[in-house]
């Protein structure tokens, strides 16, 4: 009688292992996963004042001569604007200005100076007119007088195309990486 009820235990006991381990050991469920990431939302930027007026990015340089000389002074007197700049010239290659600048007498003339002060008109150039992609300054006296050449010929009504072969060969010292 003691084997039977042994024997009926060990069963009940075998019974109930194999219920918890059939039962409780199930592994989590995984959810599957979205067909596609979703993208981060970026916050939108606060504006406090209104957007820029003027030509929009997308639209395309000006071709006619009166319009080319007006975009010219334009960027030329945003390009004075910037401290140490006596003049400054542009002219204009499809959305590249060539600026030559004449600086003022104590403006400083140490290489990190000069690259910082190019690097300060190029970026008032660009914001001047979104439409400028690329802009190349110089300020040796040779390269200067060239691009006030085309700049002042421009201003007295002579057609761009007159300038091509002078435009081109100032891209190719002024801004070799721009085609």
């Amino acid at each position: 009688m003691q084997k039977k009820t042994l024997a009926c235990v060990l069963v009940g006991l075998l019974v109930l292992i194999l219920a918890v381990v059939l039962t409780g050991c199930r592994t989590a469920q995984r959810k599957p996963l979205p067909d596609r990431t979703p993208q981060p939302e970026r916050p939108t930027p606060i504006r406090t004042a209104p957007p820029p007026q003027g030509p929009n990015a997308n639209e395309p340089m000006p071709t006619e001569t009166k319009e080319v000389a007006a975009l010219q002074d334009k960027l030329a007197r945003e390009a004075a604007s910037v401290a140490g700049v006596k003049r400054a010239w542009v002219a204009l290659s499809g959305n590249t200005a060539l600026v030559g600048v004449e600086l003022e007498s104590d403006a400083p003339r140490g290489q990190d100076d000069a690259a910082g002060l190019k690097n300060d008109i190029s970026s008032r150039v660009r914001r001047a007119d979104p439409r400028i992609k690329n802009v190349a300054v110089a300020t040796d006296d040779a390269t200067v007088a060239r691009v006030r050449q085309i700049a002042e010929g421009v201003k007295e009504g002579k057609p761009v195309k007159t300038f091509t072969e002078d435009l081109n060969d100032l891209m190719k010292r002024m801004a070799p990486g721009v085609k």
